[in-house]
C-alpha cells in the first residue's frame, strides 16, 4: 500500500482548508520508550495505556459493551463518551486520583498509581511523572494552587484552564500566577469568565463532566500523546482563509482528528499509533 503525505492526504480529503501546527517535539524519553528494546521500554510499550490513564488529569469515561464472539478485541461504547476532573484534594468517600496526585512528593504519587497498574514498572512511572512534572503545564498549574492554598489556608482560590492559550486573562482579572494554559483566581472579585467551563476548586462533592467543545480534553485525558500541555480541537477553529467557502469555514472534530491523524513520516505518527492501538 502506498501511503499519502500528510500535506497531500490534507489536500485530498479537506481541499487544503485544514492547516494545523506541528506539535512539539517528543522528548527523549517518550522516544527511547517507544523505540528501544530495553526491559523498561517493552513494559511501556506493552502497557501504554495503563501507564497514560496513570498520569492523566482527567478520566475519560463510557459505558463498554462487549464484543460478541472470538476475533479481535473491539473497543465499543453505547452512549456518549464524557470526561471527568476531581476537584484539588481528594475526601474520604473518593481516592486521589489523576490530577490530584500531582500535588503529592512523586514517590508517594507513584505508589499510589502503581496500586491500580501493578504491571507497570516503578522505575518507568517515576520517570514518566518526572517528565510530566517538569514539563507539562497542568502539572505545574496544580502545585501552583496548593502551594498558594497552603501558604494561606483562608484564602478563597478557583483555577480555571484556558481554551485559547494565546489569550490574556488579565483583561478580567490579575492572576496570582499564569502557564501556557491556566490562571489561578483569589478572591470573590476574580470570578473567571462564565464561558470557561474547565474550573478547579480546591473540595468538591466529587468529579464533574467536562464540556466535549473544550480545547484541553486531548492534554488532559492523553498526557503521554500532548506531554508539553498541547491544546485540542475546539468549535473556534477555523479553515485557512483562502480556502474558506461562505456557508462553511470552521473546522470540524472530524477534519481535526484526520488531519493529526493522517499517515506521515517521522516519529509522531509511531506515537499516535502506540497509544491508541495498545492494548
Amino acid at each position: 500500500m502506498q501511503f499519502l503525505s500528510s500535506t497531500l492526504l490534507a489536500k485530498r480529503i479537506h481541499d487544503g482548508k485544514v492547516r494545523l501546527p506541528n506539535l512539539a517535539e517528543t522528548p527523549d524519553l517518550l522516544k527511547e520508550s517507544l523505540t528501544n528494546n530495553s526491559l523498561e521500554a517493552r513494559n511501556y510499550q506493552q502497557h501504554i495505556r495503563e501507564h497514560n490513564a496513570a498520569l492523566a488529569f482527567a478520566s475519560m469515561g463510557a459505558e463498554v459493551k462487549s464484543s460478541p464472539g472470538n476475533g479481535p478485541y473491539c473497543f465499543r461504547i453505547h452512549g456518549q463518551i464524557y470526561h471527568r476532573i476531581a476537584p484539588l484534594y481528594s475526601n474520604e468517600r473518593f481516592k486521589p486520583g489523576y490530577g490530584q496526585l500531582y500535588i503529592f512528593n512523586a514517590s508517594e504519587a507513584n505508589s499510589r498509581r502503581l496500586e491500580n497498574n501493578p504491571s507497570c514498572l516503578s522505575s518507568v512511572m517515576e520517570k514518566l511523572d518526572a517528565l510530566l512534572r517538569t514539563i507539562n503545564p497542568y502539572a505545574e498549574s496544580y502545585l501552583q494552587m496548593h502551594q498558594l492554598i497552603q501558604s494561606n489556608p483562608t484564602v478563597n482560590v478557583k483555577m480555571i484552564f484556558m481554551e485559547n492559550p494565546d489569550l490574556d486573562m488579565r483583561r478580567y482579572n490579575a492572576p496570582t500566577s499564569r502557564t501556557e494554559v491556566a490562571a489561578i483566581f483569589v478572591g470573590d472579585d476574580g470570578e473567571p469568565p462564565a464561558n470557561r467551563d474547565i474550573c478547579i476548586y480546591p473540595i468538591g462533592e466529587g468529579c464533574k463532566n467536562i464540556s466535549p467543545l473544550n480545547q484541553c480534553n486531548d492534554p488532559m485525558v492523553y498526557p503521554l500523546l500532548f506531554p508539553r500541555g498541547e491544546q485540542g480541537w475546539s468549535n473556534e477553529m477555523e479553515h485557512v482563509e483562502e480556502r474558506r467557502s461562505a456557508k462553511r469555514n470552521r473546522v470540524t472534530q472530524l477534519q481535526f482528528y484526520g488531519y493529526r491523524l493522517s499517515v506521515r513520516s517521522g516519529f509522531e505518527k509511531l506515537k499516535d499509533l502506540a497509544l491508541t492501538t495498545s492494548a
